[in-house]
């Protein structure tokens, strides 16, 4: 690691390899680096990770995703019931849930250590409780609680706060900061016990310029000293970049609550690409996939199952409208779901040539597919509602049951799912992992050129990728590919840019939920696997050869043989001729055994 600043490496530094320090280059230069391997390095990333938490707190106590979820971290550290709730866009809403699933114990760390340490300054000083100012603002329009009201000036009020909130010892202060804002404020006085006072200026989080510190609820008794309305604009250069931003709206307790703000719409309508290759049963894996979905065979441990044994059944593919080709071509690894062969190794070169014409080179670039497209399952995060998850929605509830009836159902999202029950706008997407620290390194350059006004944490979130913007805007050529293949497609293609270690391995923290590298990761292109698409690595072993007499083309030939037909032969009903019971959604009525003709 090399600080990018050597007086104060806490702002944050590079991870090189040790091939690319070298005295040619004087901040990179072996005697300024950190190895990861070191005590030092530890100490190193601690300094950064409180700096980034810091910056994150002083851009605002509610606009970042980061501290949205500093937020959420309070209120279960300090057991927090009853504090002022925040509304959140569906995205966002999702973007803080991963914050606190990478981040939530360092969160919960980071907040506790201040608690103590701002407790034992107090307590050093015999301080027992303090007296606060905080002022709060609502824009023209905006919904209001009822105790705002000139008619309550000097009186005492019920103003419930976030888990985590900012005062001030001089009301000045307060007055000055209302006085940038436009729309509607009012100031409040509290008296605060010690015990509520999170951190000082000298212990974490608070701006000693203007007497800050950081408190916890009390019992939310205030004081109203004054209201104010600016309804003109600000001068130009009264207001910080962060004053712009805004992420959600309180929950007043007077109110219905409202619907969460939807993101910008998308209106494409979607289209998924028609696929209309079919199996042929001559085809011996062809036949073994058929009688897998007409439940004449058993599963092999290679079928699409989720983690809870739950085996993809013929039913599942007639509602989500998936020719079976597609499970074929999946477990191949000739294409991943939604696309054919053909049109997957177009997608994958002209990916690697949108990345060229970008200045990237191959060699600095790892991609992989994740998601539902991958292995026909979403990962352990996503789960498949059930009809109480439904109960609020009945045409979802209907399509649900109409799909299951009363059997037994997958816990994990299958491909399309969300989509075919109508809770989602969009068919499932294509999960691209691009992993380069080079892409990263010109996409820094590109946030400091063009992004200086945002939120420095949001170049890249605690689950380690960029952001998709910036992504977008340092990779032009690639940002016309994935426009152009998304129409194409029909679906969605998501750009994850990691550094080349790729995600974190979230495992060694003990958490299931992790992205990291993998054996079993669908790779299109890596330094040690060049145009992994061009040697697909299948999942499967071939099925066992007939032993009847009947003359039959060899396996070898079978494979080279073209699997798309107009018209297969349906598959035919019959007795599995393994003893292996089959789950329940996968038996299909037959002749008696015996009776039967058998596969």
């Amino acid at each position: 690691m090399v600080p990018h600043n050597a007086r104060y490496p806490s702002m944050g530094v590079d991870v090189l390899h040790v091939d690319e320090l070298g005295p040619a280059f004087p901040r990179e230069a072996p005697a300024g680096a950190v190895r990861m391997d070191s005590p030092e390095a530890e100490l190193l990333v601690r300094m950064v990770a409180v700096s980034e938490l810091m910056g994150a707190w002083s851009y605002g106590s509610n606009n970042n995703v980061r501290v949205l979820a500093l937020q959420e971290a309070a209120a279960e550290e300090f057991e927090i019931t009853d504090a002022l709730e925040w509304h959140l866009d569906p995205k966002t809403a999702s973007a803080v849930r991963m914050e606190l699933s990478y981040n939530r114990d360092a969160l919960r760390h980071f907040l506790r250590t201040q608690h103590q340490m701002t407790q034992e300054v107090l307590a050093a000083r015999g301080i027992t409780e303090v007296i606060a100012y905080r002022a709060l603002s609502w824009p023209e329009g905006a919904e209001q609680p009822l105790w705002v009201s000139g008619d309550n000036v000097g009186t005492v009020v019920q103003a419930r706060e976030r888990p985590l909130s900012s005062w001030s010892a001089d009301r000045q202060v307060v007055a000055d900061w209302l006085e940038q804002r436009t729309g509607h404020g009012a100031i409040v006085a509290s008296r605060q016990r010690a015990a509520e006072v999170l951190s000082l200026p000298t212990t974490g989080m608070g701006f000693l310029g203007q007497m800050e510190w950081v408190a916890l609820p009390g019992d939310y008794r205030v004081t109203l000293d004054g209201i104010v309305s600016h309804l003109a604009p600000p001068e130009p250069g009264t207001q910080t970049a962060a004053a712009g931003i805004s992420l959600g709206a309180p929950a007043l307790a007077f109110a219905a609550p409202a619907a969460p703000t939807q993101p910008d719409p998308d209106t494409r309508q979607w289209q998924p690409l028609s696929i209309t290759d079919q199996l042929d049963p001559a085809v011996p894996l062809d036949a073994q996939i058929l009688g897998i979905l007409a439940g004449t065979q058993p599963a092999p441990p290679w079928w699409p199952q989720d983690q809870t044994g739950y085996v993809l059944a013929q039913r599942d593919l007639d509602f989500l409208g998936i020719n079976p080709v597609q499970i074929k071509w999946m477990v191949t690894g000739e294409a991943p779901m939604g696309m054919t062969p053909a049109l997957y190794g177009q997608f994958s070169a002209h990916m690697l040539t949108a990345l060229g014409h970008d200045g990237i080179d191959p060699a600095d670039v790892d991609i992989r597919i994740k998601g539902s497209g991958a292995g026909f399952y979403a990962g352990i995060h996503k789960t498949l509602p059930g009809p109480q998850a439904l109960a609020h929605d009945l045409q979802a509830l209907q399509r649900l049951h109409t799909w299951f009836g009363e059997d037994s159902r997958p816990l994990a999202r299958p491909f399309d799912a969300m989509w075919r029950l109508g809770l989602e706008s969009e068919p499932s997407d294509f999960d691209l992992d691009i992993n380069s620290t080079a892409i990263v390194r010109a996409a820094r350059e590109h946030w400091r050129a063009n992004h200086s006004h945002r939120y420095p944490g949001d170049f890249m979130g605690g689950h380690g990728y960029l952001d998709k913007a910036t992504v977008l805007g340092t990779l032009p050529a690639l940002a016309d590919w994935a426009r152009t293949w998304e129409a194409t497609l029909g679906r969605p293609i998501s750009l994850g840019v990691f550094e080349s270690s790729g995600p974190f391995d979230a495992t060694q923290l003990g958490r299931t939920l992790s992205s990291h590298f993998r054996d079993s990761d669908w790779i299109i292109h890596s330094p040690d696997r060049p145009e992994a698409w061009r040697t697909p690595r299948s999942r499967i072993a071939p099925p066992p050869a007939d032993p009847s007499p009947r003359t039959r083309s060899s396996a070898a030939a079978a494979r080279a043989k073209s699997t798309t037909v107009r018209k297969p032969r349906p598959p035919q009903n019959g007795t599995a001729t393994s003893n292996t019971q089959q789950p329940p959604h996968l038996r299909r009525p037959g002749p008696e055994p015996g009776r039967g003709r058998s596969l």
